[in-house]
């Protein structure tokens, strides 16, 4: 049987989203077979229509094959009607088929000569197991997006994708036990991954959204560049009907409950985000529009902190859809999210002369072609053109002024530590081809295609004042003197090519099995500094046990490349100006400049004493070393990360639109590089040199995630929807989200010991719980809750020279359990042509203030009086929010 997979729109875009990948596909897809209900027998010939509002171009016809067989590849997501006719047969009709993103919906048909009626009509039946997808992951529809999403932190397209099973984390999540940087984030099959660092890199409205899918684990070869997830989202084009939304969130101190932790009379916080969407005709079947824009003022003030972030940011975007032929369709797009963020590090150990103010955003334009080149060919191509920036200095834009960080208490104060400007563009190509094929020891769907990435990241970043005091109990202790850089220019190039292939060896088994082949070159002002590839297999299969598209037991196994991203030559160049460190005269009892000068030697230190640009010791400073004068260095056959994932699931529809899933997934990330002192490679060792830092393999890091899955999700009837799941896993490695340069192995043994152990995404046990119920008078009710067990947390103590020393194994101490629960209520009016909706959200129903944070320290760098395993932070108490929403 020949099943039609999802399939790319293909886009040929116009403007910046930070791309990283082979652009994602943008469709779902139909498929079946038809058979003669009195003998069973394949029915060829058989005239197969499609309808939806979502289609544009109008109705699409095939007819079924000599097996029986039918497809629509290349669909958007919506609702469909399918109608099978023949001549002297019933006429069936199949309505309210819905058509996901990255999914293929299956419809079989038994056509009867022996029936009076001329048309048999089938409403609600369409199957809700995949019985071809051999992936796992989630896909939000737009009614779910709607109904579920509760207040403005719900509608945000991180925190949805944070409902899902195995995921930990709204915003930049992890999934399965990798980091927040490796994931890849696809709007309308784009890539709009941040190419620095490697997190999300784009905002836009929430009403534009038309569906998303996140796949977590088992994808197939034409999804690449993440061991995590890959979140594909589409937006809306408009339609033969003119449609639009205009929606408004509010919320500020009034709304909120104050509580043992939190004086809300002592906070700012407001939350206002109008928002209104329009789509419609340009001309009926064959040219849509839809456009959006909103606009977000958001103040919050962290627990106990002295200022109040403040962000400000506007999203638009237009998009125009087009039926070039009847085989051929066009898709023209482009967004802007600028966005100002005062005081962004707002927090408790920031002094408010020292925050940072935020400039972001950027353009994003693209373009998609998709068509077909005979009955069985597809054809796929895009364009991408990514002009971002991100710009981040101090509050009152002095970039003269050093600051002072205290290592004991982690407070920062006079100045913010760092100045940075930064331009980051991508250009994006790809194409493919899809071949479909029968009578070759089955039905098969052939898929490949290749995708050329062309990165670019501008960027000056320097320590404001070319200095930063370092203070320990509140006593001077140091001068780190960092001379100002130029700016620099980093280029990065990727390259893809894939080929799958959807066999169907039995009328109720898939295999998918494909390769990819990523390969990445980094390279800055002066030489290419990184070169890699890897080739990844991918293994799948999904078996229909029963042959009724109700049971399905799938598995695969597959290798997932991280291509790092333009912070690898950045980071090497970082530390190309030398850092000087001073000791603080006066701290060692020094009272003249000649008998600092005489001690610095007598310690092994130069004897050279300057003064410091703040005068706070009136003697001086002393130079104890230089260090990181020379460029970073890059290991010569530096391996690109990787990880081997299984996985192995039983899904089974249980009643109407009722499906219930158990899962199990096994990843192991290996060859994890990251930055040490070079002496410590290939082996480290307590004497080695640290002249320069090296770019490394280093043996022995890893991360491993085990996790079992228990999947709920019901919409039995139309006026309810569930979706819910269990959770036990184990997440344990030795590092985490670093961008390749962190502290965490630079010195032996102070940062290689009690490094292995649980991270900080390991809760073993997680529930979630998403739904709605509409009620009568047109009223409805959400929910989400979530509850997991204790968190994990480490002990540890400032290392000698720098960093952290883990005084345990990591992640060996428990903290508590957390829980919520959320709930929205809405009670909608028709007013003519227009509905409106009144809405209540509250959150933190259950008034909980559970710690969310502990102080890992054992030498009081939590501040205050705050003891190891002391509480840091809280979950904020009872809150709520009011909106309007006007849809027609």
């Amino acid at each position: 049987m020949t099943r039609a997979r999802k399939f790319a729109t293909l886009a040929l875009v116009l403007g910046a989203a930070m791309s990283s990948a082979v652009f994602a596909g943008t469709t779902g897809s139909i498929s079946g077979t038809v058979t003669d209900g009195k003998d069973k027998q394949n029915l060829p010939g058989v005239t197969v229509t499609i309808a939806s509002p979502d289609l544009i171009g109008g109705a699409r016809t095939a007819v079924s094959a000599a097996d029986g067989t039918y497809q629509f590849p290349a669909l958007p997501p919506g609702k469909y009607s399918v109608k099978f006719e023949l001549q002297s047969f019933t006429t069936r009709d199949q309505r309210e088929v819905q058509v996901r993103l990255d999914r293929n919906v299956a419809i079989n048909a038994e056509m009867s000569q022996d029936q009076l009626a001329e048309t048999i009509t089938v409403s609600g039946e369409a199957p809700v197991v995949d019985a071809t997808q051999v992936t796992q992951g989630q896909v939000f529809s737009q009614e779910y997006l709607q109904n579920v999403a509760i207040g403005s932190a719900g509608r945000d397209y991180l925190s949805v994708i944070g409902r899902t099973a195995g995921v930990v984390g709204t915003g930049n999540v992890n999934v399965f036990g990798s980091t927040q940087g490796e994931n890849a984030y696809y709007i309308d099959g784009i890539d709009t991954t941040d190419p620095v660092t490697a997190t999300f890199g784009t905002n836009f409205n929430f009403d534009a959204i038309q569906e998303i899918s996140l796949q977590t684990a088992g994808y197939e070869a034409e999804y690449g560049r993440a061991t995590g997830g890959v979140v594909n989202l589409i937006t809306k084009s408009g339609g033969n009907k003119f449609s639009g939304t205009f929606d408004i969130r509010y919320s500020d101190n009034s709304f909120q409950q104050g509580g043992d932790h939190f004086d809300k009379n002592a906070t700012t916080t407001k939350f206002e985000q109008p928002s209104a969407t329009l789509g419609g005709p340009i001309m009926q079947d064959k040219l849509w529009f839809f456009a959006s824009a909103e606009n977000i003022d958001s103040q919050s003030t962290p627990t106990d902190s002295p200022t109040t972030r403040k962000f400000k940011g506007q999203n638009y975007s237009g998009k125009l859809t087009m039926a070039v032929s009847p085989s051929w369709n066009a898709v023209l797009k482009g967004s802007k999210d600028p966005a100002t963020i005062d005081n962004d590090d707002a927090d408790q150990f920031i002094s408010p002369e020292a925050t940072t103010q935020q400039k972001q955003g950027g353009s994003i334009y693209q373009g998609e072609l998709t068509g077909s080149l005979g009955v069985n060919t597809l054809l796929n191509g895009i364009v991408g053109i990514n002009r971002q920036s991100l710009d981040a200095q101090p509050q009152g834009g002095n970039l003269d002024l050093p600051a002072i960080f205290d290592d004991t208490f982690g407070t920062t104060t006079n100045n913010s530590p760092n100045a940075q400007f930064s331009d980051r563009d991508r250009d994006e190509y790809g194409v493919d081809l899809t071949q479909f094929v029968t009578n070759l020891g089955g039905d098969h769907e052939f898929k490949g295609g290749v995708s050329y990435d062309k990165l670019s990241f501008k960027t000056q970043n320097f320590t404001t004042g070319d200095a930063e005091y370092i203070d320990r109990a509140g006593h001077i202790r140091e001068l780190d003197v960092t001379p100002r850089q130029a700016p620099f220019n980093f280029d990065g190039k990727m390259q893809t090519a894939f080929l799958q292939d959807a066999w169907h060896p039995l009328p109720n088994l898939t295999l998918k099995l494909g390769v990819r082949y990523d390969k990445v070159a980094f390279d800055n002002d002066v030489e290419e500094v990184a070169n890699y590839n890897k080739l990844q297999p991918r293994l799948g299969f999904a078996w229909d046990a029963a042959s009724d598209g109700k049971t399905v037991v799938r598995g695969s196994f597959g290798r997932f490349m991280h291509p790092s991203a333009l912070s690898l030559p950045s980071g090497l160049r970082s530390t190309i100006s030398p850092l000087s460190q001073y000791f603080s005269c006066s701290r060692y009892g020094n009272t003249t400049v000649e008998e600092c000068e005489d001690f610095a030697v007598a310690v092994g230190g130069e004897p050279v004493v300057i003064q410091d640009p703040l005068h706070r010791d009136p003697v001086g400073f002393w130079l104890a070393g230089t260090f990181g004068s020379s460029p970073a260095q890059v290991q010569s056959n530096l391996k690109p990360t990787y990880a081997d994932t299984m996985t192995l699931a039983v899904e089974r529809q249980v009643a109407d639109r009722t499906s219930v899933e158990l899962s199990y997934v096994n990843k192991k990330t290996k060859d994890i590089f990251e930055d040490t002192c070079d002496g410590n490679f290939p082996v480290p060792g307590a004497s080695a040199s640290c002249d320069f830092y090296i770019y490394a393999n280093i043996p022995g890091l890893k991360r491993e995630y085990e996790g079992l899955m228990l999947t709920v999700h019901s919409r039995a009837k139309s006026w309810f929807e569930l979706t819910g799941s269990y959770t036990y896993a184990k997440s344990r490695g030795n590092i985490e989200y670093t961008q390749n340069a962190g502290s965490d192995f630079d010195v032996f043994p102070v940062h290689f010991e009690n490094r292995f152990g649980y991270l900080s995404d390991d809760r073993r046990q997680r529930v979630k719980i998403d739904g709605f119920v509409r009620l009568p008078l047109d009223f409805n009710i959400a929910a989400s809750a979530f509850w997991s067990s204790a968190f994990a947390y480490s002990v540890t103590q400032a290392a000698d020279p720098y960093g952290t020393q883990y005084l345990e194994p990591r992640g060996d101490r428990r903290a508590n359990s957390n829980y919520q629960l959320d709930l929205q209520l809405t009670k909608g009016f028709q007013i003519g042509p227009v509905r409106a909706q009144l809405i209540a959200a509250a959150f933190n129903v259950l008034d909980t203030e559970r710690v969310t944070g502990v102080c890992e320290s054992v030498d009081g760098a939590c501040g205050g009086d705050i003891p190891l395993g002391g509480a840091t932070s809280f979950q904020k108490p009872r809150r709520f929010e009011a909106g309007v929403r006007l849809a027609f």
